[in-house]
């Protein structure tokens, strides 16, 4: 009887220390496809604390700025730069795939058109898929397996404000008309599949799709703040970009994004960035 009560007292002390993400299914650091919290502060380069580490080379112009947590990386609209990782087969979906992108961001102005938060941009023309903002609204979208449309939604309930850190994520099933969400500070956003506040000409245009066709897989790269040559740049500060091979829940996405490393991870974040920084900073 003995040990079987100290059987389960240390079964439940260990319980207490595993790590939320190791305690919940879906929040396995495996699925964790990218993630670059910019915590550096200097340099040109910007690692990923994934297992794949697809470290950012930084291009054009930038500086480094605080974040929501630790450092992040600021962009202007005039004087445009970019984060660019390697190509990498992880970075390609499939039909059926899940997918939740999130980070960061803190817009300094206002502009019409689209403003560039990640994307899958092989060649440096075409996104496999995106988040962005369109003016003030978060949108995301893909391009479908045939290279025939592009499949979007757009957060159509909050506006993203000024001069303000804000988390956006979106998250999907490819090829599931109903799974293509957008969460803006971890709450489901109403949305929409005309552009938000830039429906009109660009809807006509492209953005067709309604969710339904698998992706067209693309291994990258991975840009951050705009894509291609400078295209669509950002406007603002970017932190704690993630790719998940997963579609997380509202519940999810409030947790990681309150706690980003620490917990999903089960290792202290600025610990891991230490030792890769030290193996990447003799080329920067």
């Amino acid at each position: 009887m003995k040990a079987k009560i100290s059987f389960l007292f240390i079964a439940g002390v260990l319980l207490l220390l595993t790590p939320p993400s190791l305690v919940h299914g879906k929040r396995d650091p495996k699925d964790l496809v990218l993630y670059i919290p910019f915590d550096e502060g200097r340099g040109k380069t910007a690692a990923d604390i994934s297992k794949f580490e697809n470290h950012g080379k930084l291009e054009g112009n930038w500086k480094w700025d605080d974040g929501k947590f630790g450092k992040a990386l600021r962009f202007a609209i005039n004087d445009p730069g970019i984060v660019r990782t390697a190509t990498d087969d992880v970075f390609a979906f499939e039909g059926g795939d899940e997918i939740t992108i999130m980070a960061w961001v803190s817009m300094d102005v206002a502009r019409p058109g689209a403003r560039g938060i990640l994307y899958n941009s092989p060649n440096g023309i075409k996104a496999n898929y995106a988040i962005r903002l369109e003016t003030v609204d978060p949108s995301f979208f893909y391009r479908d397996k045939g290279d025939l449309d592009f499949h979007r939604v757009t957060g159509i309930w909050d506006s993203v404000p000024i001069d303000t850190w804000t988390h956006i994520a979106a998250t999907n099933t490819f090829g599931n008309p109903d799974a293509m969400k957008i969460y803006l500070n971890g709450k489901d956003q109403k949305s929409s599949r005309d552009g938000g506040v830039n429906k009109g000409h660009e809807a006509k245009d492209w953005s067709k799709g309604d969710g339904s066709k698998p992706p067209l897989p693309a291994n990258g790269p991975i840009t951050i703040g705009g894509y291609g040559a400078f295209g669509e740049p950002f406007q603002g500060a970017i932190d704690e970009v993630m790719i998940w091979k997963v579609a997380f829940t509202e519940e999810d996405i409030q947790e990681i994004m309150l706690a980003p490393g620490t917990d999903f991870l089960g290792v202290e974040p600025h610990r891991k960035l230490t030792t890769k920084w030290g193996a990447i900073k003799q080329n920067p």
